[in-house]
Formats: C-alpha cells, structure tokens, sequence
C-alpha cells in the first residue's frame, strides 16, 4: 500500500481563482493566502491574549474571542500588509458583511466618530463642496469693482492672445522680409 503523506504546509499556496479560498496543497481555508489559525497566531503574539475563532467568516474577516476583565470580547480581524500583519475592527451589529466591516474600519481610519458614539447624531457637518457652491461673479460685477489687478487681468486673459494672433497673421501674409521693414519703420520713429 502506498499512501503518500501531504505535509502541512506553512507557506499556503493559494489558487489563482480568487473563488477558490483554500490552500492548494493541503486544502485549509484561506484569508488572504493565509489560514485562519496563522491570523489568531499574529494576533496572539501582538496582544498577548488567548485568542480563539469562533468559525464565523465575512468575506475576508473572521470572528475572534478575546476574554479580558472577566468578560469575553468578540470583535473581527482580517490579514493586512502592515506592522501588525492584521486589521482589528469592533462592531455592534450581529451579524455584519464584510462590506461592513471594512466600511467600518475605513470610517475608523479616516477618524470618523464610532457607529455608537453620541457625538455622531449632533454634530451637523457642512455640506461637502460649500465653498464651490457661491456663485462666480459676472464680468459686469468684476467691471463695477474695477482695479488695477483687474485690468492686467482682463489684459492678459483677452488683450494678449488677440494681439499674438494679429502679429501671426501678419508675419503670415507680409513674410519675414515684410515684418524686418515693419520692425525698421517702427525704430526710425524712435
């Protein structure tokens, strides 16, 4: 009898399918190419708590266990590219998606008050885009203020294109020897 043994595999391999979430060698479910028992065990060994999965997963999230003071806390961590290597989100809804969770967690990064928090319903924030929602003054209400920062405006914004496209229309028609006598007539009168 010839029974091949599959080692377990510290390094998953995860498929290239992103439907297929478990390892491609030894068959475990996967969290971002991780497995669930490698997440608790960074969590572990950054909290230095006990930590146990209570098997509930969202998307990319699974459910945790955490007992401290005498009181278990269950909360929802994922896999993450950073110091940690895991994102850690609490929630007081029961069962959540894992767009909510991660909607959370960006709401927690952008320094959002928590879902919870009293602060949230009374605060009332501006409308977003408010200083873009004035009106632009008309040229007639720029002409009754009118001033010299004004005028070298409307100079460079109307005067000096249509002057470069005359000087290019007539070094067009007259050709370079026309615009030297141009140009000569112009400096005897100086």
């Amino acid at each position: 009898m010839n029974v091949t043994r599959v080692p377990l595999c510290p390094p998953h391999v995860a498929s290239k399918d992103p439907w297929i979430t478990s390892c491609t060698v030894c068959g475990v479910r996967l969290l971002d190419g991780i497995s669930i028992e490698q997440l608790v065990g960074r969590v572990e060994a950054l909290t230095m708590e006990s930590i146990q999965p209570t098997g509930r997963i969202r998307g990319t999230w699974t459910e945790v266990l955490e007992e401290g003071d005498g009181q278990l806390w269950a909360s929802w961590v994922r896999p993450a590219r950073n110091f940690a290597g895991y994102e850690h989100i609490d929630t007081t809804n029961p069962d959540p998606t894992g767009e909510e969770l991660s909607t959370l967690l960006l709401a927690e990064l952008a320094g959002f008050p928590p879902e919870g928090d009293v602060r949230s319903t009374n605060v009332a924030e501006p409308e977003i885009g408010t200083a873009w929602s004035r009106r632009k003054p008309t040229r007639w209400d720029r002409f009754k203020t009118w001033s010299r920062a004004n005028a070298e405006r409307e100079f460079v914004t109307i005067a000096l294109p249509l002057c470069a496209m005359w000087c290019t229309a007539l070094g067009v028609v007259l050709g370079w020897d026309g615009v030297k006598g141009v140009c000569a007539a112009v400096a005897s009168l100086f």
